[in-house]
């Protein structure tokens, strides 16, 4: 039989673990603080949908070239045009590849907003 003492002390104990538990659990992605060398999240997203238009525009495929002639295979540069420096750029595409859930979510915005300039007619 547990005496009453003995109760108490597996409660006490019991209760010390489960904070434990909670303090140790990670902070969701929301929380987490983006660095100022990474661009805003609607930054990429209008580098990123420039980068398509002028992809399709020239009709390249940019999975084919290399890093070193990023800028110069499009007719128009977007990172040039959204005021973007490329070491920036590299940058922040390394930390969002490190969290492909909240990329999906860019790339997802990224074809919306393609898919609304499409059905506007602005693009074809």
């Amino acid at each position: 039989m547990l005496t009453l003492h003995s109760m108490y002390l597996n409660l006490i104990k019991l209760f010390f673990v489960v904070v434990l538990f909670f303090s140790c659990a990670p902070t969701s992605g929301d929380e987490e603080l983006i660095p100022e060398n990474i661009l805003t999240e609607g930054k990429l997203i209008n580098v990123l949908t420039d980068a398509y238009l002028s992809e399709g525009a020239s009709g390249i495929n940019v999975k084919n070239v290399p890093g070193e002639k990023f800028d110069s295979a499009y007719i128009f540069n977007p990172l040039k045009e959204n005021n973007v420096d490329k070491d920036k750029f590299d940058s922040t595409m390394a930390y969002y590849t490190r969290r492909p859930k909240k990329l999906k979510i860019i790339y997802d915005k990224v074809l919306a907003k393609l898919s609304e300039a499409q059905a506007k007619g602005t693009i074809e």
